[in-house]
């Protein structure tokens, strides 16, 4: 598509690829600035379900305005291909940041509290992400975090008796591997806000150890092994991490959702001490 015009974004180069969409950056003419278009991949233009969800994820991120969520400035779910417009941070995603080397501990707080922010405010709206992990965080130049890509999301309004536009099955596993929580996992369809507090809890000990928890010969294997393995501890990989990091991590990573944070601000507050 480089080359190619979506509406008035001229696509210049393709910036990164999930499941069912392409994000390029765009020039925007008319306001003269450079832009983050997802769009919607080509073998997806007949299947009624892939467009649903990827309308609905601009619907749900359009109504959370938040500091720490990254915006959509536009959308056109009829055009062909599909395309969301969001802001563009050259300095790339928390996972590019992190292939950089570790960060300090002072600037891992920080980040955290940001991203915590965030998800809170989308729990407290009824959005759950379901796919928390580092490449769908993006940084700026000053260090400020924006969570993303929110088209796993679900609203829990989808939940209710009577409710319609549920686009997951049974048994249906929606995530990715090495950050899900156990219950995604295992394919329930009743997840919860502590879903993402546990993929969060991930993220931090991606971040202060430099590595994932788990490690497998496959998806699958690395999934089980949310499940099935104990919280690794983060002191046993860097003995000058402070000992209370591995308490916030098992609390965060609990296998039963029932026995980690009960919101993303508390998980925040305790990484925080």
């Amino acid at each position: 598509m480089i080359g190619q015009k979506l509406g008035p974004y001229e696509i210049i180069n393709e910036i990164g690829k999930g499941g069912m969409a392409t994000v390029y950056v765009a020039h925007h003419a008319p306001m003269d600035r450079f832009v983050a278009v997802k769009v919607l991949r080509q073998s997806f233009a007949g299947d009624a379900d892939a467009i649903a969800r990827f309308q609905r994820e601009a619907r749900l991120v359009a109504r959370l305005e938040h500091p720490h969520l990254l915006p959509i400035y536009d959308f056109d779910g009829t055009h062909d291909p599909p395309y969301i417009v969001m802001r563009f941070l050259e300095s790339g995603t928390l996972k590019d940041l992190l292939a950089r080397g570790r960060l300090p501990l002072q600037e891992i707080s920080h980040l955290m509290q940001q991203v915590s922010s965030a998800l809170d405010f989308a729990h407290r709206r009824g959005v759950i992400h379901r796919d928390i992990k580092p490449s769908n965080i993006m940084v700026d130049t000053d260090g400020n975090a924006f969570l993303a890509d929110f088209g796993l999301a679900r609203s829990l309004e989808a939940e209710r008796p009577g409710a319609s536009g549920g686009l997951t099955l049974p048994g249906t596993v929606l995530g990715t591997p090495g950050y899900m929580a156990p219950e995604q996992a295992v394919g329930q369809r009743k997840i919860d806000a502590r879903a993402d507090i546990y993929s969060l809890g991930v993220v931090l000990f991606e971040l202060v150890t430099g590595e994932p928890p788990y490690k497998g010969d496959n998806p699958v294997s690395v999934a089980m092994a949310h499940v099935n393995q104990p919280v690794p501890r983060a002191t046993a990989l860097d003995g000058s991490l402070p000992p209370a990091i591995d308490g916030v991590i098992a609390t965060a990573m609990a296998k039963a959702p029932k026995d980690r944070y009960s919101s993303a601000a508390d998980l925040a507050k305790a990484s925080e001490e």
